[in-house]
Formats: C-alpha cells, structure tokens, sequence
C-alpha cells in the first residue's frame, strides 16, 4: 500500500519539479525567432563568431552588409545611435540559393519559418545563430552566428522559484496522490 502512495506521488511531483526548472534550461539556449533589443541608448557592436555552413551568407542590417561567412570570426562592426528599447531587425542573404532570412518572427521570412535562435549572454549581449536553408534546413542555428554589445532579446528571464514554494507544491501534489489513493480504496 505504502508503495502504490509513493508510487502515485512521485512520479507527478518529479514532472512538477521539472517543468520548474525547464523553462530556464530553455532560455540558456536561446529563443527561436526572438529579437534583438537596444538595452541602452548607444552604440551596438555586432561581433563575427563564425560558421558552420555550406553556403556563403552575408549579414544585412537594413541595406548595410556588415559580414560574409568566409570573414575570419572576431572581425567587429560599430553601429551607431540606437534608442532604449529599439528592436534591431538583422538578416542574411544566402548567395548561391538567394535566399534571405531575418531575425524575429518567422512571419518575416517567406517560408513563415522562424531562423534565428536569440539568446542572451552572460556578459550582457546576444547571441545570434542563423539557420541558412529554406523551410529550416536541419535546424541545427550554426550556420551564421553573430554577438551583439548593448543588447538583449525580448523574452525575460524565467527565476527559478525559492525552495518554500517548490516545497509547498510538492506538498500540494502529495496530499493531492494521497487524496486520488483514499478516494480508489473507497
């Protein structure tokens, strides 16, 4: 008896307690179609930190080529003048298939495919990772990555939550279990 109540318990406490701590696992590794956000007024440095792609892209901020994949990685551009809050739209121009693909939304792409993962660093930037492929290619965001100072994505950060209320959950859940045992035993 005592192991079917610890049976029926544990296993929805175990899948409480992890989707507590998912959603900040998720965020260390980036958000599919987030945006590039302006944290200060300033300026933005956009940092080359290379590729792993088969095709040849060039980044675009607006009509301005800032890089190419063939470009050695470290290699910085300044961009001036940017407000609090500015979303910055980047994209990539694939040169042998022609296609471009942009940061944010997948709306912005003509496959209606999300192709960049944001994700912010520790150091107070992002980090920007392009898929290059039409209709998400292997989905592997290697293609063409880019950091960026000043900035971050739009999603905010999930805390975790302090141990009293994991504590007080996982009593909730428990006394739920026993409550669900009793209620079959009747």
């Amino acid at each position: 008896m005592k192991q079917l109540l610890i049976k029926s318990t544990l296993l929805p406490f175990s899948l409480a307690l992890a989707l507590l701590i998912l959603p900040n696992i998720a965020q260390a590794n980036g958000i599919l179609g987030g945006s590039v956000i302006v944290k200060d007024t300033g300026d933005v440095t956009v940092t080359f930190q290379g590729s792993n792609a088969g095709y040849t892209s060039t980044l675009y901020f607006g009509g301005q080529a800032l890089f190419s994949s063939n470009e050695a990685s470290g290699t910085s551009v300044t961009l001036n003048g940017f407000e609090a809050g500015q979303v910055l739209t980047f994209s990539i121009l694939v040169q042998e298939t022609g296609h471009s693909f942009s940061t944010g939304s997948g709306s912005l792409n003509a496959d209606g495919i999300a192709h960049a993962m944001v994700s912010n660093l520790e150091d107070g930037g992002t980090l920007v990772s392009f898929e290059d492929l039409y209709g998400g290619g292997d989905k592997d965001y290697n293609d063409l990555m880019f950091s960026f100072s000043n900035t971050n994505s739009e999603t905010k950060l999930v805390q975790n939550p302090e141990p009293g209320t994991i504590i007080l959950f996982g009593s909730g859940l428990l006394g739920l279990g026993a409550w669900r045992l009793r209620k079959k035993q009747a």
